[in-house]
């Protein structure tokens, strides 16, 4: 743990000197979303669920972004110059610290843009403050735990980082549309296929916390079950990878 301790530490240093992660993760979305959605805010023509419901797809963005950004590429970078082999050997040959002090600090920032999204919110609905603070914060721990852990899988294939930065956002960008365009199976199965998407997984999430903190009766069962079954299987493929994570670069020897 305190290995794991150090690494967090080290890793928000690295973090927060950066500011270009903090513009496409926080401040895009801000921009983009209040921009097209300012008068229906501010007029109240919509009501707050509505509105809420209309985020999920760049609370989607600012969760996946962060993890295949700050964890998955994160990673393959660290391998390719080096980087990871240095802290597999100070964590006396155990791989796993170094990903999980990068995942908790990544998972930290992630918090932060999604809670000052939702703060941002907070201003134009302040009687509803805990509300939206509670949604968007168990939604946040629900659905990137594990979209942080599945994105530990792309360190396994054989890709350079130039290579694989261009596929994640060329996949990210497929991934969010795919989200945004989908409706409702009505299907255990089909919203379990849906779900393996993690932008659309993070929407389900979303949907059913904000209708079971409104007590709504439109949450179903088979949606309750894909969004379990989802979890574990993410989680459990994360944290299988996490120590199998490749060290050796594959552009300079080791």
């Amino acid at each position: 743990m305190k290995i794991i301790s150090s690494y967090i530490r080290t890793f928000n240093k690295v973090i927060w000197s950066e500011k270009i992660p903090f513009l496409y993760t926080l401040v895009f979305p801000v921009l983009i979303f209040f921009g097209t959605n300012y008068e229906k805010i501010v007029n109240h023509s919509h009501t707050l669920n509505n509105v809420i419901l209309s985020t999920s797809n760049y609370l989607a963005y600012m969760i996946v972004a962060t993890a295949f950004n700050g964890v998955l590429l994160q990673l393959i970078n660290f391998r390719e110059i080096g980087f990871l082999k240095t802290y597999t050997m100070i964590s006396g040959g155990n791989r796993r610290y170094a990903v999980w002090g990068l995942i908790s600090s990544e998972f930290l920032f992630g918090y932060i843009c999604v809670l000052l999204f939702s703060i941002f919110l907070t201003f134009f609905y302040p009687n509803k403050f805990i509300y939206i603070l509670f949604v968007y914060t168990a939604t946040y721990i629900f659905a990137s735990i594990p979209v942080f852990l599945i994105s530990v899988c792309g360190d396994l294939f054989p890709i350079r980082y130039n290579t694989s930065s261009t596929l994640v956002n060329i996949l990210l960008a497929g991934m969010l549309w795919s989200s945004a365009v989908r409706g409702d199976t009505h299907t255990f199965i089909g919203e379990l296929f849906f779900g393996l998407n993690p932008c659309d997984y993070v929407t389900q999430v979303f949907y059913v916390i904000n209708n079971w903190f409104n007590r709504s009766f439109d949450i179903e069962v088979y949606q309750i079950a894909a969004v379990f079954c989802i979890f574990i299987f993410f989680s459990l493929i994360g944290i299988f990878s996490s120590s199998r994570v490749k060290v050796n670069s594959k552009n300079m020897r080791n």
